[in-house]
């Protein structure tokens, strides 16, 4: 009996040591990103609707300067474009809506803006929990974690957030409100180096129509 009730107590002693460590890490995560003047990563993104059910996959590269600046350009499929300049959002997707781009409000970004989102100010803006189980990308064991907003009007329903080691962020998969959900998984993260100076500028293409859903919403334009 006295060797049935040990068992218990030192996996319960454990548990809390793993969740602390856990922890301490996601918070490494938000401090460093917090503090990241740029980032660059490679991603491959995955796209399940609802409607569909079959997964959509895309990749490219992602370019980000916190808090309003972030670029996702694709090379699969090439062309394709997701801007943010700090005035307004572009959505260029001439592999499904050819001849137009969609100028949107830049607050409409949150759901390509994940990165900074999930990792801000952690407990406050998210209920975070680490999950049950770790899990591998590659060969590298990472930790996982679950997060759910506090606040209504979230560009997602609920999210979960893979770290490595690092506090460099592995792969991120979010529910939209929709209930599209989405994931993308980086390579070759890099912090704090120097981007391209145009990362951030969308030049319309010749011949191509700019739908201008800010105006159409009423939204007033900024100053620079």
């Amino acid at each position: 009996m006295l060797g049935i009730a040990a068992r218990p107590v030192r996996a319960a002693a454990q548990a809390p040591r793993d969740t602390a460590a856990a922890m301490t890490l996601y918070r490494r995560a938000a401090t460093k990103f917090a503090a990241a003047k740029t980032i660059r990563a490679r991603f491959e993104q995955t796209l399940i609707s609802p409607m569909s059910k079959a997964p959509r996959l895309s990749r490219g590269e992602m370019m980000q300067r916190p808090p309003q600046r972030f670029a996702f350009r694709f090379t699969d499929p090439a062309g394709d474009a997701v801007v943010s300049d700090g005035e307004a959002l572009w959505v260029y997707l001439p592999s499904t809506a050819k001849g137009q781009v969609l100028k949107l409000p830049r607050e409409l970004g949150g759901a390509f803006d994940v990165v900074a989102r999930l990792l801000a100010n952690p407990g406050d803006r998210n209920q975070v929990q680490v999950a049950p189980d770790a899990d591998i990308i590659g060969n590298e064991k990472v930790s996982v974690y679950d997060l759910t907003p506090r606040a209504a009007g979230a560009p997602f329903q609920k999210a979960r957030v893979w770290i490595g080691s690092d506090a460099l962020v592995r792969q991120i998969e979010v529910e939209e409100p929709g209930g599209l959900r989405r994931r993308l998984r980086f390579t070759d993260m890099r912090l704090g180096v120097t981007l391209p100076k145009r990362a951030f500028v969308f030049v319309v293409p010749d011949s191509v129509r700019i739908v201008d859903q800010a105006a159409l919403m009423g939204v007033p334009a900024r100053r620079p």
